[in-house]
């Protein structure tokens, strides 16, 4: 019994020692967060572009300050780089990092994490030189200072009087109906056929001889017969 008694105690013992220890922890053990940004972010080490990325510690068992930045499926590593310990006055449900103040045309660095419940948070650990506030000024290619010759005036526009529609005259259907004959001319009538002249003027210039002695004698008979 008095065995019995001792085991019990040590392992109530034990359990309290522990549940504390794990109690504290409330992500997961290796601080795995999803942080998705809308516009380029900087970071120790490098610039992350918008997107989805994921944070989590690296060395969770021993100092749990080594940071890891990862893509979102976790085959691109982007940054690796310390941390030092970070505190707020208000917790949130979910991750979220607060950002260094840069100027402006420069991207935002983040300058601390902090998990889900918990005031406790992440400073990230820049480089000398880090995080970068010179905005980048692109250059403007020099244009070479040559004159541009002015360009000729546009020529006036030349305006011509309005033609008006003439209309067709009657000597366009003269000349159609000269073109064409009538009917009488395209095809002209035959003259009528003279006969050759055969006979002989004689007999008849004897007939009239004989027709004006017989007209001579009647009318002899005919004074007679009146004395």
């Amino acid at each position: 019994m008095s065995r019995f008694f001792v085991s019990g105690v040590f392992a109530a013992a034990l359990l309290t020692f522990v549940i504390p220890a794990f109690a504290t922890d409330t992500g997961p053990f290796d601080k795995l967060a999803y942080l998705t940004f809308s516009a380029p972010v900087q970071v120790p080490g490098g610039t992350l572009n918008a997107g989805t990325y994921r944070f989590h510690l690296t060395n969770p068992v021993t100092s749990r300050n080594v940071m890891q930045v990862l893509s979102k499926d976790g085959t691109i590593v982007y940054g690796m780089f310390n941390t030092i310990a970070d505190r707020r006055t208000s917790i949130t449900d979910d991750p979220i990092v607060t950002f260094r103040e840069t100027p402006a045309g420069v991207a935002p660095a983040i300058r601390s994490l902090f998990y889900g419940a918990e005031y406790k948070g992440y400073e990230f650990v820049y480089g000398k030189g880090e995080p970068n506030m010179i905005a980048r000024v692109v250059p403007v290619p020099e244009v070479a200072d040559t004159a541009i010759p002015a360009a000729p005036p546009a020529p006036e526009p030349i305006i011509e009087p309005a033609v008006e529609p003439r209309v067709a005259e009657p000597a366009v259907a003269e000349a159609v109906a000269e073109a064409v004959p009538p009917a009488e001319e395209a095809f002209p009538q035959a003259e009528p056929a003279v006969l050759p002249r055969t006979a002989s003027p004689v007999p008849i210039i004897a007939v009239g001889s004989g027709a004006s002695l017989l007209v001579g004698l009647g009318l002899a008979l005919l004074r007679r017969r009146v004395w």
